[in-house]
């Protein structure tokens, strides 16, 4: 049996949890997908057998999410533990070396951490790619899922290296001293419809709606999912990412991403 745990804004860490499941349900496995949202909400936090831990690159980083939900998940008993780190381009991280600590303060020990790049999200850095630079780095991505879900499926002991993690961890570290400004440049236009999709897709429950609209509460992890479901494009981040494209991973649907109640 194999517990995969996942965070997901747009739905490439979510894919990759499905890759990596359909992988290893061909092999006769029994395996669960649990949010790490909805497991810190449920407690479902005593896993059995091997355990995946799957989720976005944040500031170089572990998202917030994951550090809580990884300090309370236990571990001491777990088999194979594996992560994916879904990003733009991750060459400068630091996320193995913290997950590796996280999975040891649990009693756990993280045998395989594999990065897959996908497409970056954060449109204050860059625009979604043109459709044909976004369809061949989707093909990519997913001949790379193949190969780690490949490596996963037989248990391998491996772990991605990493560049300038000192470098990657001292930023990391900086944006989470400053968590709470982090929601300080959303808006929200007048062409806001009021459907609330963006305090339902909020993994960390930091949006509430005032007379219909957004109000960020200050404990955002800043992974711009609420800006990415809005169907009206109504919520920005500052001024650079006005008029740019959206994004979700096209095998992925709105639903899925949605928080579960």
């Amino acid at each position: 049996m194999t517990t995969i745990y996942y965070m997901s804004a747009t739905g490439n860490s979510l894919q990759a949890a499905k890759h990596i499941r359909e992988r290893l349900e061909r092999d006769g496995q029994e395996v669960w997908l649990v949010p790490m949202d909805t497991a810190l909400r449920t407690g479902e936090l005593r896993p059995e057998g091997d355990v995946g831990l799957v989720m976005p690159l944040h500031f170089f980083g572990v998202p917030r999410l994951a550090e809580a939900c990884l300090a309370q998940l236990e571990l001491a008993q777990a088999g194979y533990v594996f992560a994916v780190l879904t990003s733009g381009w991750h060459y400068m991280s630091s996320a193995v070396q913290e997950l590796t600590e996280l999975v040891a303060a649990r009693r756990g020990q993280l045998a395989a951490a594999f990065y897959v790049d996908l497409v970056s999200v954060y449109l204050p850095l860059g625009p979604i790619p043109p459709a044909a630079k976004l369809a061949a780095k989707l093909g990519r991505g997913e001949q790379r899922l193949a190969a780690v879900a490949e490596k996963i499926a037989a248990r391998r002991p491996e772990k991605d290296s990493e560049y300038l993690s000192w470098l990657s961890r001292r930023i990391h570290n900086h944006v989470r001293a400053g968590r709470q400004k982090l929601d300080k440049d959303f808006t929200v236009s007048d062409a806001c419809i009021h459907c609330g999709l963006c305090e339902q897709i909020c993994p960390v429950e930091n949006i509430r709606l005032t007379e219909g609209h957004p109000a960020w509460q200050h404990h955002c992890t800043q992974c711009l999912a609420c800006l990415h479901v809005c169907p009206q494009q109504a919520i920005d981040f500052g001024t650079k990412t006005q008029g740019l494209q959206r994004y979700r991973h096209p095998e992925v649907t709105v639903p899925e991403l949605l928080r579960k109640k």
